[in-house]
């Protein structure tokens, strides 16, 4: 997730001197919802961006921002406004120390105007980008918030990774659409992340955000199928199933099957175990066993997740005998393929 806050997204220009000096609505608990999806998941999430006012009267120039998807808090920034650009002056992670910038960091610049190119560094769809932005059109579009007249900004960058961002700004609403796509070197779609403003900003109640791991995991009989906790031992697979959440470039991500009480293997017997590599931020993958020659002995699983070595998740798991099978026709073959001769 970014380093920097998303007020790019969140511009408001307004009518009195206060809010001339911040372009922005600077009511504590002024929140931003949008749908958000990814590539490969079924349904969409959601995406919040919060804004928290400061309590003493001699901060009032600086703002903080938190970021949260699926409600789990991502990051939180500290921004402040100067000659009319939005400045970064310090981050911090999931409840760690904030990162203080010296010089402070360029969110926005003071004018936005077709052509206007800035070096960007800051979160867009749920992603952290550092790359060159600008704006490249204006027209209408439609978002589950209504019709807006938008600007367009673009950002390209190609460093292994191809990365395309785009998103959509209306003044006095903010960021409405934005969307990033990241392909291989050969190709290959690697994610695209994709968020739409629900409804205009409004202020809400400010609570403490709880915050999201690095690692998401789940277990399944199929790469799309329900998480599962119990499985029959006629399963023909079982899939792990892991998703980051601000991953480093290149992170180890590694599954640990373990057998914790089956009545065969000794005790925390270790079965098997896999590794990837997380080429971007929000990677996601599945490691897949398939079933042994002889079926899966019953009994309690767990598969453990590390991220670089670290124990990121636990999913446990327990393997049950199938249920019978009822008896078909087929069942009653005689050798030579036909049904036996009827009683009746």
């Amino acid at each position: 997730m970014s380093r920097f806050c998303a007020i790019l997204f969140w511009i408001m220009i307004g009518a009195s001197v206060t809010q001339a000096e911040w372009p922005i609505p600077t009511a504590d608990g002024t929140t931003w919802r949008y749908a958000f999806t990814r590539e490969g998941e079924t349904e969409p999430g959601t995406l919040t961006r919060q804004l928290f006012a400061p309590k003493n009267p001699e901060e009032q120039s600086i703002l903080r921002i938190e970021t949260a998807i699926n409600g789990i808090a991502h990051s939180t920034e500290f921004l402040k406004n100067e000659s009319n650009a939005i400045l970064a002056i310090a981050y911090r992670v999931q409840g760690g120390k904030p990162e203080a910038f010296d010089p402070a960091i360029t969110i926005l610049p003071g004018e936005l105007s077709f052509g206007t190119e800035w070096n960007y560094h800051g979160p867009i769809a749920g992603l952290d980008l550092n790359l060159p932005l600008k704006i490249v059109g204006e027209g209408d579009i439609y978002v589950p918030a209504g019709k807006f007249r938008a600007l367009h900004f673009r950002g390209e960058k190609n460093e292994g990774l191809f990365t395309v961002a785009d998103f959509w700004f209306v003044r006095g609403v903010g960021s409405i659409k934005e969307t990033v796509t990241q392909r291989s070197p050969s190709g290959d779609l690697l994610s695209r992340n994709t968020i739409e403003l629900l409804n205009l900003p409004a202020r809400q109640q400010t609570q403490p955000i709880a915050e999201k791991k690095k690692l998401e995991a789940s277990v399944s009989t199929s790469s799309d199928g329900d998480p599962l906790n119990v499985i029959s031992d006629d399963a023909l697979q079982i899939v792990a199933r892991w998703r980051g959440h601000g991953l480093r470039k290149n992170a180890r991500v590694r599954a640990v099957w373990i057998a914790q009480d089956t009545g065969i293997a000794p005790v925390d017997f270790k079965v098997d175990e896999a590794t990837a590599v997380a080429p971007i931020a929000d990677a996601f993958g599945k490691f897949t066993l398939s079933r042994p020659p002889d079926g899966w002995a019953t009994g309690r699983y767990r598969v453990e997740f590390y991220v670089d070595d670290k124990l990121t998740d636990t999913v446990e798991l327990t393997i049950t005998p199938a249920p019978p099978r009822s008896r078909s026709a087929l069942d009653f073959l005689n050798p030579d393929g036909a049904l036996p001769a009827s009683n009746f």
